[in-house]
């Protein structure tokens, strides 16, 4: 500094550029901020932002944690370290979307779960994720978050110093800039896969440049605070050397082949287990096994019956998917009726989308593009659907009160005669009426159109539709009724019809019949025609047997109908306002058409199926909908519409008030406060001013790491700094202001030419230290004048 040289609290051999722990906190910042902009990028839309609230967290927790002194007891360091340290996890899961309420010590259970399931579905995700699974998007963004901060505990935790009063009169330089710590290493280490993992995942456009810029960072990040001034320029030019070199050389290294396969090693890391179903009515033996495993978690406002698929087609013998899609329009939508809901795989592994009613969109950034099929059902593009899987859909769920069905009336529109059709089995004479001269092959079957509801059949029989699209109407339908194993189930039916005053009287009783007498059992014996034997002889099966042969009945009497295949609503988990579906879940029921509601869910299987031992007694969350429904959605003998009506319009699943970023806030403005708190505490002078007129100097000298001593005079001081203008202009300010009795102290200008000199040589840290040192503030007038002494 030229004739401007204080005397400093410890002379040292040679100088760091700058401080070691500032160097460290200065390398920190551009190194972890590059590897957030890359995690960041591994969902879309980027969490960046999130990732740099935390990173911005992990800086101020490091201000703190450097400023605690060397010197301070061990309780002290590592009071303040566990400190910073719960602070800087709160933020790291706070930001990455973790509710507030999870940080509760009573929701810890249901927290570890949420990041367990999330991390479990990481390895079988697709990058960037686009899904709409929460906690795999915490997962993920947890894990950026919490490399930081655990990068900057690292780096930054108390280290151990001389005790108070044995400071060494000369600082070597290892002393000065230490070895590298293992602790730093470890920091390098997150701080490299905070990088690393984006980069192995998702490729980015240039990745050689990039790995330079990756090198430049790490190095600055181990090796700037060992660095002497004289060293700087030197140490840059040639890490810059060295990444150039390494970025040109890069491309001839990178073979056809990896070195390491880092997919098939990641692979070995995705769920190896996933349940596939078989959608169609089998009617056998229930031989897959069932120990509860989780196959879907659903977020929904209500709670309703997740649908697969639609098995509108009866080939003579079972309900399966139609060969073609059918053109079915929406009917007229009721808001209150509509809901998006989340569907997230955890165990399925599908060709269909799992919605619920009829699924009238999935909504774009699904694992899998969405092809819609028949009857408001989707399928995926390409690939099935397998765990880790997420989606949001728009589902249409109409749930009309019984008097609003019992007006609902026949009114059907024209699309709906398909689901008046059923295959049946022609045997005996009955073949000639397809065939006439006899050649009619065996197990031939011919596609009968039953009339509507209140309609009478012409002469006694419904109608038969050609494969050519030609209709026989003469009666020749009731000569294949008669003739085939399905006599007396139509006769039945078309007796039970008679006698209803409405569809929903005749649904009602529909249900009630196939319900009578029938008991629920996994393993019927085999039967040619299981649906007329179940009804008739045996009356023992499972969900495939009474919702098969209602839908039947339903059809024969003119009356709409289809079976629908997939999973019951499922358990409750309240606390994360999900349904939990399981393997034991999987179901299948009645769908009715009543106009103008469209397709209404009736269930006829027995309360006692293990499909249904999940139902929560309220059906939807508590302000999310209508809970009229209680109980048993759809079962016989429940009133499942009354009420619905009610149901509350279309809202988003209320969450609470989101505290994510107010408590990050807070937590931000408090370590922010302790920082200053510490830096105000070291700034303190350690002993009292000489003179109230020196305690400006005095702190000031202090604090730029000079000891001007407690018994410092003004004389001393004045000949210490008499090179400097600047500085004595500043101390003949204080000497006439104190023996003169003249002016009122040094002026602004004299405070600002005392800052730079300060300042002189230190470079940026050193202006800063110097503004710290000697804050612009204008000096105070008219202070009170004590006695030197």
């Amino acid at each position: 500094m030229g004739a401007f040289a204080l005397p400093r609290r410890a002379t040292t051999s040679v100088r760091a550029l700058p401080r070691p722990e500032v160097a460290r906190l200065l390398a920190f910042v551009p190194l972890a901020l590059f590897g957030a902009l890359h995690w960041g990028a591994l969902i879309e839309p980027s969490r960046a932002g999130d990732l740099l609230v935390a990173l911005a967290a992990a800086v101020a927790g490091g201000v703190v944690l450097v400023s605690v002194a060397p010197e301070a007891g061990p309780w002290r360091r590592h009071g303040i370290g566990a400190a910073v340290a719960v602070a800087l996890v709160a933020v790291a899961l706070l930001t990455a979307g973790v509710p507030l309420r999870f940080l509760e010590p009573r929701h810890w259970d249901e927290l570890l779960a949420g990041l367990v399931e999330g991390i479990g579905s990481t390895p079988g995700v697709t990058v960037p994720y686009r899904g709409v699974d929460d906690w795999t998007r915490i997962a993920i963004v947890v894990g950026g978050t919490g490399l930081i901060c655990l990068a900057a505990l690292l780096a930054f935790w108390p280290r151990r110093g001389p005790a108070a009063g044995a400071r060494p009169a000369v600082v070597s330089v290892a002393a000065l800039a230490p070895a590298r710590h293992g602790r730093q290493l470890a920091a390098a280490v997150a701080l490299g896969t905070l990088y690393g993992v984006p980069i192995v995942e998702h490729a980015p456009a240039r990745p050689y440049l990039g790995g330079a810029v990756f090198c430049i960072f790490m190095a600055a990040f181990l090796w700037l605070e060992r660095l002497r001034a004289d060293q700087a320029g030197a140490a840059g030019a040639s890490i810059v050397l060295a990444a150039a070199v390494g970025a040109a050389v890069a491309p001839q290294l990178d073979g056809p082949r990896p070195w390491f396969d880092y997919q098939a090693f990641a692979a070995k890391f995705e769920p190896t287990h996933a349940e596939v179903f078989n959608w169609d009515h089998r009617y056998g033996p229930l031989t897959w096994p069932r120990d509860g495993r989780e196959l879907l978690r659903i977020k929904a406002r209500t709670q309703v019956y997740w649908k697969a698929a639609n098995l509108d087609a009866f080939d003579g013998r079972r309900w399966m998917q139609a060969p073609a899609s059918r053109n079915e329009p929406a009917p007229p939508i009721q808001r209150e009726w509509l809901q998006r809901i989340k569907v997230v795989d955890r165990g399925l592994r599908s060709l269909q989308f799992v919605g619920a009613g009829q699924t009238r969109q999935i909504f774009p950034g699904a694992s899998q593009p969405a092809l819609p099929v028949s009857g408001g059902t989707f399928v995926t593009a390409g690939k099935p659907l397998k765990p880790g899987d997420s989606y949001e859909a728009l589902v249409y769920t109409p749930r009309p009160t019984d008097a609003q069905l019992r007006r609902s009336g026949s009114d059907y529109p024209a699309y709906v005669d398909d689901y008046l059709q059923a295959d049946l089995p022609v045997r005996g004479a009955a073949t000639q009426i397809l065939q006439p001269d006899g050649t009619t092959p065996i197990d031939a079957s011919a596609t009968l159109q039953f009339p509507r509801f209140g309609v009478r059949a012409a002469d006694g029989g419904p109608s038969i539709v050609y494969r050519t699209g030609a209709v026989d109407g003469a009666g020749n339908g009731g000569r294949v009724i008669s003739d085939s194993p399905y006599a007396r189930l139509y006769a039945l039916a078309r007796t039970m019809a008679q006698r209803a005053r409405t569809p929903y009287q005749f649904a009602l009783a529909v249900r009630n019949r196939v319900e009578q007498g029938a008991s629920y059992d996994e393993s019927p014996p085999p039967a040619a025609y299981p649906l007329a034997t179940f009804l008739f002889k045996e009356r023992r099966g499972y969900c495939q047997q009474f919702s098969g042969v209602m839908a039947l009945m339903l059809r024969m009497g003119g009356v709409p109908a289809r079976v629908a295949s997939g999973f019951s609503p499922g358990g409750i988990d309240r606390d994360r306002k999900e349904f939990v579906v399981r393997d034991t879940d999987a179901h299948s029921w009645v769908e009715v058409y009543f106009p103008p509601y469209g397709w209404i869910t009736m269930d006829p299987t027995p309360a006692t199926a293990p499909a249904l031992s999940q139902l929560d007694d309220t059906p939807s969350f508590p302000g999310s909908g209508s809970a009229a429904n209680q109980g048993r959605l759809g079962q016989a003998g429940d009133r499942p519409f009354a009420g619905a009506g009610s149901a509350a319009p279309l809202a988003p699943l209320d969450r609470g008030t989101d505290w994510t970023l107010p408590v990050v806030a807070a937590l931000l403005a408090l370590l922010a406060a302790f920082g200053g708190w510490r830096l105000w505490r070291r700034g303190r002078l350690p002993f009292a001013p000489a003179a109230p007129e020196l305690a400006e100097l005095q702190r000031a000298l202090y604090r730029s790491g000079r000891h001007p001593g407690p018994q410092v005079t003004l004389a001393r001081l004045e000949s210490v700094l008499a090179g400097s203008d600047a500085a004595a202009g500043y101390l003949r300010a204080l000497r006439d202001l104190r023996f003169g009795g003249r002016g009122t102290g040094p002026t602004a200008a004299q405070r600002r030419a005392l800052r730079r000199q300060l300042a002189a040589g230190l470079g940026a840290a050193g202006r800063v230290r110097a503004l710290w040192a000697l804050p612009p503030a204008l000096p105070r007038r008219n202070r009170p004048r004590r006695s030197y002494t």
